[in-house]
């Protein structure tokens, strides 16, 4: 989470920075009618191309990446969930499930405390673990998406300002190159929030989605040395791959 908000300071202020060193204005840079079109427009393009479950997802992915909650050791979960197994057996889990904060996790401990069959149970985890992966970098998918139509809003931003310009032409010099810089204030929102926000928290979303499944293979190969009864030291040799 620190290192994306800081990037994403870093990449605002680098830009306020050289508008600072350019000697201009800020304030000509605050254009309402042009933060309406591209935020509006690119919202409203973006959600035409997804369903509203995805966009949900979208929110709860974002949070989770950014403000992430603190994981649990999964070696020394596993390592107890082996000492009790082995000492009484795996349906003595089962007392264990409602302490376990990972949905996933508990998903397998289930499965196994079931009695389910063991290649069952890996196909079941693995096509789980797919599904999971797959919506987190469907969000990742959603931001890039805005990305792409947040430059093309800002072309179209432009264009309107200048045919407003052009319709105006005999007011003066001034007047004329106030208004083809007010146009071209779209184009400049456009392609800042593509590259400044949408794809760099898109690029986020992958990686975590990729740690998200990095742990749930660790998860498996736990699930699977656990129902096999593999001792402490080949558990933790098939996790830790993963972790």
């Amino acid at each position: 989470m620190r290192s994306a908000i800081i990037g994403l300071i870093a990449a605002l202020a680098s830009v306020l920075l050289a508008i600072l060193l350019e000697e201009a204005h800020f304030l000509s840079f605050l254009k309402l009618s042009a933060l309406v079109l591209i935020l509006g427009g690119t919202a409203g393009a973006t959600y035409a191309s997804y369903s509203p479950e995805e966009f949900a997802n979208l929110i709860l992915h974002l949070r989770e990446s950014l403000f992430p909650k603190r994981e649990f050791s999964l070696s020394d979960v596993f390592l107890d969930f082996a000492e009790k197994a082995r000492k009484n057996g795996l349906l003595s889990l089962e007392d264990q499930l409602a302490g376990v904060p990972d949905a996933f996790l508990r998903k397998g401990i289930q499965l196994i405390v079931d009695g389910t069959d063991p290649r069952a149970v890996e196909e079941i985890l693995f096509e789980a673990a797919e599904g999971f992966e797959n919506q987190e970098i469907r969000s990742a998918k959603i931001l890039e998406t805005a990305g792409g139509f947040s430059p093309t809003i800002g072309i179209i931003g432009t264009v309107m300002g200048l045919v407003s310009v052009l319709e105006n032409l005999g007011a003066g010099t001034r007047a004329l190159g106030e208004g083809i810089a007010t146009a071209f204030i779209a184009t400049f929102y456009g392609i800042a929030f593509a590259n400044l926000a949408y794809f760099p928290l898109a690029n986020r979303l992958r990686t975590w989605a990729y740690s998200r499944n990095k742990r749930r293979q660790a998860i498996i190969r736990g699930i699977i040395s656990l129902q096999t009864g593999d001792n402490r030291r080949i558990l933790v040799e098939r996790m830790t791959p993963f972790l």
